[in-house]
């Protein structure tokens, strides 16, 4: 698979001519990025969308062509269905926050792209391509072109930020130097005064329990769980996976005697200095947990922190988008103004932000959009499934299409049910064991 991002245009008409007579097995699609909001026409955006193409195309013979009206078009000989899919759904959920990519009512919107099987539509692709190819000079946009690179157009093959030293393994093409950073906004507030409290009424061991907190190995506690979109014939879309920490495994690697993460505000005080230790690992080890879009349990306080600070200036300013930061609603009320804080800053970052924690009772008295934030998730209760007609599931349907039937997650999803009573509601999200052993039914771990 070859980058074509200057003279792209006219490359694309040497491949249409190439093909003409024998176009079996060719498809091309062509994704309308033009049609995008003016604030999503950025070149972070750009450069994902070009990496996405690649990491999923890069077995596949064809290229990939950087219009310059900011479309992009894939042509490609005998792309699989299931890659095809799944390159359209992850260029949606990059673009996700954009009308073209979801409409009002979360629906998918299906003018983000047009796919064409060259094999019976090669004229009509050719006469449309000609006609966009006599005005697209006319409607280039402000920004101009979305990518500058020196590749070869007519030879060289897809190298990406070839020989960075901070991406060992080629996977983003580089950004610009003038990159904004999290600034240092404040020192993370003191602990509240129930934590004082309970935390004198502790044993002493406390100090060295954090001591250890602070040192133990995370690499055997640290887990990943799947989040997915789930179709309505069960198709099954890995969207991102939540990093988290197993407290029960790590209750016995510090081996501590006095139950810390009973008190409310001990185990927040505790899960504080886990952030840390979490943020260090993920900035101490890219390659490994940064590679694939993930998100990342994490306290208000803890990104007004300079542990944040530091995270974002040591990690690939490109892996922010593909970062969802899942904040505990608790933090959210507690203390509003922080929330709204961290939250502001950690977005113009670049990052995106989940509430956290909310249940089938809480959710319809919240308002996703009043409270800023991309996503919301939903803890699921078999109880509340018998009557789909109930008030408490129709004040749910509600909530879940006033937020976004895709910026809904339904969590714990432990069976079928499950996904079922999410379909109803208009949830297409999905978190959870039973998610768990549809991706991989071999797996011995249990999240």
């Amino acid at each position: 698979m070859q980058l074509y991002d200057r003279a792209a245009e006219m490359q694309v008409m040497k491949k249409l001519a190439e093909i003409r007579d024998v176009p079996i097995g060719w498809q091309a699609i062509h994704f309308h990025l033009s049609h995008l909001m003016e604030e999503y026409k950025n070149e972070y955006q750009s450069k994902i969308a070009i990496n996405l193409m690649h990491d999923l195309l890069k077995k596949y013979e064809g290229g990939i062509y950087l219009l310059e009206n900011n479309d992009m078009l894939v042509i490609c000989y005998k792309l699989e269905k299931t890659i095809q899919n799944k390159l359209i759904f992850q260029i949606r959920y990059l673009y996700m926050d954009d009308p073209l990519a979801y409409s009002g009512n979360g629906q998918e919107n299906q003018e983000l792209c047009t796919v064409y099987e060259l094999k019976h539509s090669w004229k009509a692709f050719y006469e449309m391509y000609t006609k966009y190819m006599s005005t697209a000079r006319r409607s280039v946009n402000s920004l101009g072109r979305p990518v500058k690179s020196s590749i070869d157009p007519d030879s060289a093959p897809l190298k990406l930020n070839e020989g960075a030293d901070a991406n060992p393994e080629n996977k983003v093409l580089a950004a610009p130097s003038e990159t904004p950073r999290a600034p240092a906004i404040s020192k993370m507030p003191n602990k509240p005064a129930e934590a004082a409290k309970a935390l004198s009424a502790q044993p002493k061991g406390i100090e060295s329990v954090v001591e250890e907190l602070r040192n133990v190995d995370l690499s055997s506690v640290i887990r990943k769980q799947p989040v997915c979109a789930v179709l309505s014939n069960m198709t099954i879309r890995r969207v991102f996976d939540e990093v988290y920490t197993l407290i029960p495994q790590l209750r016995s690697s510090v081996k501590i005697e006095s139950d810390y993460f009973s008190n409310r505000w001990l185990f927040k005080y505790v899960t504080c200095v886990l952030d840390q230790r979490v943020l260090q690992l993920l900035r101490e080890k890219p390659e490994q947990h940064l590679k694939d879009p993930i998100s990342i349990n994490i306290n208000a306080e803890t990104l007004l922190s300079s542990w944040f600070t530091e995270f974002d200036a040591a990690i690939n300013p490109m892996a922010r988008i593909s970062i969802v930061f899942e904040v505990p609603v608790v933090d959210a009320f507690a203390d509003m103004a922080a929330f709204n804080l961290a939250r502001q800053e950690v977005q113009k970052l670049g990052y995106r932000v989940c509430l956290d924690g909310l249940t089938t009772a809480s959710f319809h008295n919240i308002s996703r959009e009043q409270l800023g934030v991309d996503l919301v998730k939903v803890q699921w209760n078999a109880d509340v499934q018998s009557d789909l007609n109930s008030q408490e599931n129709k004040e749910l349907a509600d909530a879940v299409r006033a937020a976004g039937s895709n910026r809904v997650i339904l969590c714990r999803c432990d069976n079928r049910s499950a996904i079922e009573f999410g379909h109803a509601l208009g949830i297409s999200l999905f978190q959870g064991r039973y998610i768990d052993s549809l991706l991989d039914p071999t797996s011995k771990v249990n999240n």
